[in-house]
């Protein structure tokens, strides 16, 4: 079996000096290995060169290792499929950063390359020419390219478009038709930014994402169209049917038209495992389709995160209910700063019963002593016999009910400083939303026919 090259230590500068002694470790790793692996064609087929600030010598020196056949044959760089490139120019000035970057992409020249992760570079569209060789730019190096990581790299509006440009050219040869993995977090290209993710996605058409992330990119209300809109066409061409992880938290889906774009997507993610809807500003009807797609989807899910979602009491219904169809599989459950209410949390902890459960976060809430007694209720039904850790901070507890829970939960409960037990958050609760449940019970009753409805005649044949 290849072995995978890193470079060991805290997080550095890496010198000519430093450099010099890691690759010289390497090459006494490999020599190792050939020796007790004789007939293997292929030494190292991954290489971390992550959390280190190259200089632009020290760059050399592991470009010049890798591409080298003084010592191995063929080069090491020849065999590396998988190369984590992140976080490699730290406190570099931009010259000297675009001439770290260039080197180290250009020694995979050889290289036929299926991973590749670029995050956490301060790139900008001179740090995407300087890597084209691992993006794109060689079609040699990138022909079999499956998964791709550039989070939190400041890419731009028009740093984004030179990235679709490059995943998408070739036609039906493009890079994005084989992807399984693409990530994008932490960037800075706003709506015309989802633009291009959008053109990205359209070329997606093999069937094969397994693994998308696009969160916090600045989209706003008008560029989470794009985003929704991506994601229902590749559902309605089939293309959605292997995702098992799905992150687009910090995104704006209020709009009606646009979380009802994600509800259809979401209906045929079969296999999604995780889900990450964070920050998306869904609200309450939204919510109600979102929980519903994920129901009619019957994806197992162990991660599911709602939390800033401004769900109140009625949301949290949607979310209870979907809730209790995963109780033989969620993990871990969030739905931290929303308005829910005492009587919300109440909602779904009543529905919890799972042996799988690990996670509850359901900080900032607006909730005090009837959430809490729900919740010592559930530990004492041991309806959550796994849980490991429960976060419950800036709620209006009374000190008694704070007291019962230090002692039920102990460390698994993280300190609720910000508990503020003077607000009596329980006292304002209204009866509103309890009247609308009969409503809200035959209109979903309606939406789930006419679901089933669709998915029956999807099966006539002609």
């Amino acid at each position: 079996m290849p072995i995978t090259l890193n470079v060991s230590g805290p997080r550095e500068v890496l010198t000519e000096e430093k450099a010099t002694a890691t690759v010289a470790a390497w090459k006494e790793e490999l020599l190792a290995h050939r020796a007790a692996e004789p007939s293997a064609s292929i030494l190292c087929d991954k290489i971390i060169l992550t959390d280190k600030s190259y200089t632009s010598g020290a760059a050399k020196i592991v470009s010049t290792f890798l591409t080298s056949t003084d010592d191995f044959q063929p080069s090491i760089a020849s065999g590396i499929s998988i190369a984590i490139l992140s976080d490699t120019i730290a406190s570099r000035m931009e010259e000297e950063g675009l001439e770290v970057l260039t080197t180290i992409s250009n020694a995979f020249k050889e290289s036929k390359l299926v991973e590749v992760d670029l995050s956490d570079n301060a790139m900008g569209t001179k740090g995407i020419d300087a890597c084209s060789t691992v993006l794109g730019g060689d079609a040699n190096v990138t022909a079999n390219l499956a998964k791709l990581s550039l989070c939190n790299n400041g890419l731009s509006e028009s740093t984004m478009h030179e990235v679709a440009d490059l995943l998408t050219k070739g036609g039906d040869n493009c890079i994005a038709k084989n992807l399984t993995q693409i990530h994008f977090y932490n960037n800075m290209s706003g709506p015309k930014g989802c633009e291009a993710f959008e053109s990205i996605m359209e070329k997606c058409t093999e069937n094969k994402l397994t693994d998308i992330r696009f969160s916090s990119t600045r989209a706003r209300a008008g560029g989470s169209t794009h985003i929704t809109t991506a994601l229902k066409s590749l559902a309605e061409s089939g293309n959605l049917e292997h995702v098992t992880r799905l992150d687009l938290a910090d995104n704006t889906f209020s709009d009606e038209s646009v979380n009802t774009d994600l509800a259809t997507a979401l209906k045929s993610c079969s296999k999604l495992t995780y889900i990450n809807l964070r920050d998306c500003c869904i609200a309450n009807e939204g919510m109600k389709r979102v929980c519903n797609a994920l129901k009619v989807s019957g994806a197992k899910l162990t991660h599911l995160d709602v939390s800033g979602n401004d769900l109140t009491a009625s949301g949290a219904r949607s979310v209870a209910k979907l809730v209790a169809s995963l109780n033989s599989t969620i993990v871990e459950f969030s739905a931290e700063e929303n308005e829910m209410t005492s009587r919300g949390v109440k909602k779904i902890v009543d529905v919890i019963n799972s042996q799988t459960l690990e996670k509850i976060v359901m900080n900032q809430n607006e909730f005090g002593d009837i959430a809490g007694r729900a919740i010592l209720d559930m530990v004492s039904e041991n309806r959550v016999p796994n849980l490991t850790r429960i976060e419950l901070n800036e709620g209006s507890f009374t000190e008694d009910v704070v007291g019962e829970l230090v002692e039920c939960f102990g460390d698994k409960l993280p300190e609720m400083d910000d508990n503020d037990e003077d607000t009596e958050h329980d006292a304002d609760l209204d009866d509103e939303e309890e009247e609308s449940e009969d409503e809200d019970d035959a209109t979903e009753t309606a939406d789930r026919d006419v679901d089933d409805l669709a998915g029956a005649l999807s099966q006539v044949q002609v």
